[in-house]
């Protein structure tokens, strides 16, 4: 059955006893401290009243309401500040620190080529009508590349730059004071000369010949000369020059060196490539050969025997002049001097297929007789593998498995193959 809400009188009389109610608990009790709840249960009963009241009888209890139940002013709503988002400085990205990028090839540490150096230093006043020596006959090795890598410039000056004329002059130069010092002071106490030139030298001339060689030592440079005359040569016939190319040494600065890459060639020996009794069956069948150093007629100057890495070996047999047999091969090779099979490359050569090569070029000049090779670039490496005596166009494919051998022989010793 519905319920009719209460009117009139009856709420009026409901409503007074509400009140009498709550005044009589508030007189009881000790007045309570502000909780932060009141207003929330102030605010439910008025949302109740409201909700009961209807017309003025809703105004009139809000108006009679004690005190501890009035209503506080409205607050006005305050806005809550935002929060400010702190400017923070954006990162600012590390750049990677850039690393030189080496050049494919190396070049020499004295920025400077050999005609304009010839100039410079005067050649012409030592040796007539001084021109850099034409390379006629292309016919480089392993050793070339090899001073290449030490930044070495090597020139030689002759008349018209034919190296048969009777004065030449030939200087190497390299960025390697502090070595050169230990060299030099070795030479001196073996009884060498001091020349007076740069901060350390010794030089002489070789007893009954017309060549001269001087070692000199000028700041971070090290340079040797040897000088060839057509008459009896003493140390001064080319001293002017040299003191000329020491002033002028002293304003340059070498350039970066150049790091060759690390190869499995770098520790090879001839110990580790085929035996004496294995040549002999590939170039003389069976006829016996002897290992020898193919290094051993290149006059023993500082700078080569301390500054290039290179490595040789020759296998040779008894000369047998009637014979038309191969009586001999020399092996030389530049670890990481792979770049130099181009700078360095005869006018005319082949590819050839050698087994265990990365690639392989066959090559043969005519100059004072017949000289026939192969090289071969293999783990960024230079080698070379040159016939001797009895080695010509017409059989330079026998150079082939002789090739073939060493790098196998030296991929087994090394661990690569």
């Amino acid at each position: 059955m519905d319920v009719e809400p209460p009117t009139g009188d009856d709420l009026n009389r409901m409503l007074v006893s509400m009140k009498q109610d709550v005044l009589r608990r508030a007189a009881a009790e000790p007045p309570a401290r502000r909780r932060p709840w009141a207003r929330r249960h102030l605010g439910l009963t008025l949302g109740l009243v409201a909700l009961l009241g209807v017309g003025g009888a809703g105004g009139a209890l809000a108006l009679v309401l004690p005190s501890p139940f009035q209503a506080s002013p409205a607050a006005t709503p305050t806005s809550t500040p935002s929060a400010t988002p702190t400017s923070r400085p954006t990162p600012t990205a590390t750049a990677a620190p850039v690393v030189p990028v080496q050049p494919a090839a190396p070049t020499p540490a004295l920025g400077v080529d050999c005609a304009t150096l010839g100039e410079r230093i005067d050649v012409a006043s030592t040796v007539p009508r001084a021109a850099p020596v034409r390379d006629v006959a292309q016919a480089h090795t392993p050793l070339d590349g090899a001073y290449e890598q030490a930044g070495a410039l090597r020139c030689s000056w002759a008349a018209d730059g034919i190296i048969y004329e009777p004065t030449v002059l030939s200087v190497t130069i390299v960025p390697a004071g502090d070595r050169g010092r230990e060299w030099i002071s070795g030479l001196r106490q073996s009884g060498l000369a001091d020349q007076g030139l740069g901060d350390a030298s010794a030089g002489a001339c070789s007893s009954g010949s017309a060549g001269c060689r001087t070692s000199v030592v000028v700041g971070p440079w090290w340079f040797e000369s040897d000088g060839y005359v057509d008459y009896e040569g003493t140390p001064e016939t080319f001293k002017a020059v040299l003191a000329r190319l020491t002033d002028q040494l002293r304003t340059e600065t070498p350039a970066s060196s150049w790091q060759a890459p690390a190869t499995s060639w770098d520790a090879t020996t001839c110990d580790d490539l085929p035996s004496a009794a294995r040549m002999s069956e590939l170039l003389t069948n069976g006829r016996q050969v002897q290992r020898t150093d193919p290094f051993s007629s290149h006059p023993e100057t500082g700078i080569f025997t301390t500054q290039q890495r290179t490595g040789g070996c020759d296998w040779n047999s008894a000369p047998e002049p009637d014979s038309a047999a191969p009586q001999g091969v020399t092996v030389t090779w530049t670890p990481g001097g792979g770049w130099a099979l181009d700078d360095f490359a005869p006018r005319e050569r082949s590819k050839v297929a050698v087994a265990g090569a990365d690639v392989a070029y066959a090559a043969c000049i005519e100059a004072e007789g017949n000289a026939c090779w192969i090289d071969v670039l293999v783990d960024d490496s230079w080698v070379q593998v040159r016939g001797g005596f009895g080695v010509t166009p017409e059989n330079q494919d026998v150079l082939i498995p002789v090739a073939e051998a060493v790098l196998a022989a030296q991929a087994a010793a090394s661990g690569r193959g």
